[in-house]
C-alpha cells in the first residue's frame, strides 16, 4: 500500500514539472523572441539600440536553454550511446548505469548551484546594464538542475525496473 501512494504522489510531481517544463520552455522562447523582434525594429527603424534589451535576451536565453536540456533529459531526446553493447542484458546494465552516473552528477550539479547561488546573494551582485540581482541567472543553474535531476532519477528508476523485468525474463 505505501509503495503505491508514493508512485501516485512521484506521478503526480512529474505531471507537475512536466506542466511547468513546457510551460516554460514556451514563455521564454516567445519572451526572447520578442524582446529581440523590438530590438531590431529600434535598430533598422529608428537607429536606436538598447544594451538592457540585449541584457534581457541572453538572460531568458540561458534560461531557455537549461529549461530544454530539461525536457530532454526528460523525453529522453537527448544524444544517447549503447551501441556497442550487443546483448539485453547488456543494454539494460548499460542503461540502468548510465543513469545512475547521470543522476549522481547532476547531484554534484545540484549543490554547487545551490552553493554558487547562495554566493550570488551574499555577494548582491547585480548585472551590468539591468542593474539586476544576478540571483536571476544563477538560479537558473539549481532550478534547472533540480528539475533535471528529478527526470534523471524517475529515468534511473524505469531503467531499474527494466533491466530487473530483463534478468528475470532471461533467468
Amino acid at each position: 500500500m505505501y509503495i503505491k501512494e508514493v508512485k501516485t504522489l512521484l506521478s503526480r510531481i512529474y505531471a507537475q514539472l512536466k506542466y511547468i517544463e513546457d510551460n516554460a520552455r514556451i514563455i521564454t522562447i516567445v519572451g526572447m523572441t520578442a524582446i529581440i523582434f523590438v530590438q531590431v525594429v529600434a535598430r533598422v527603424v529608428f537607429k536606436w539600440s538598447s544594451p538592457a534589451m540585449e541584457e534581457a535576451a541572453r538572460f531568458i536565453m540561458i534560461w531557455s536553454i537549461f529549461i530544454g536540456a530539461v525536457v530532454s533529459a526528460r523525453e529522453d531526446s537527448h544524444i544517447c550511446m549503447g551501441s556497442f553493447v550487443k546483448t539485453a542484458k547488456g543494454e539494460a546494465l548499460f542503461n540502468v548505469i548510465s543513469k545512475l552516473v547521470t543522476f549522481l552528477f547532476l547531484c554534484v550539479f545540484v549543490k554547487w548551484s545551490f552553493d554558487y547561488a547562495r554566493y550570488s546573494l551574499q555577494k548582491e551582485m547585480n548585472s551590468i546594464v539591468l542593474d539586476v540581482p544576478m540571483i536571476v541567472v544563477h538560479s537558473c543553474f539549481l532550478v534547472t538542475g533540480t528539475f533535471d535531476d528529478f527526470s534523471h532519477f524517475y529515468s534511473f528508476a524505469e531503467q531499474a525496473r527494466n533491466a530487473v523485468l530483463v534478468f528475470r525474463k532471461d533467468g
